[in-house]
């Protein structure tokens, strides 16, 4: 789901390519934003900026197809 989220660019912002290690943080920092338990302990509010660095494009351009419906 984080892929095709960044594949789709559903806000407006330009599409990005990232493989399935890419979007670890991204995946993490979903589920952290849904546990109010887990954002307590991260000291996350609504007003928390969180920095995320993805280093893997599509390192094969057939899974990420499967995964997120698009090209790389």
């Amino acid at each position: 789901p984080a892929m095709r989220l960044l594949a789709d660019a559903p806000f407006g912002d330009p599409a990005i390519v990232a493989g399935e290690s890419a979007v670890a943080g991204l995946a993490a920092a979903f589920i952290a934003g849904q546990d109010p338990s887990l954002s307590q302990a991260l000291g996350l509010t609504g007003d928390s900026r969180v920095l995320l660095i993805g280093t893997e494009g599509a390192t094969d351009p057939e899974i990420y197809r499967q995964l997120t419906g698009r090209a790389a």
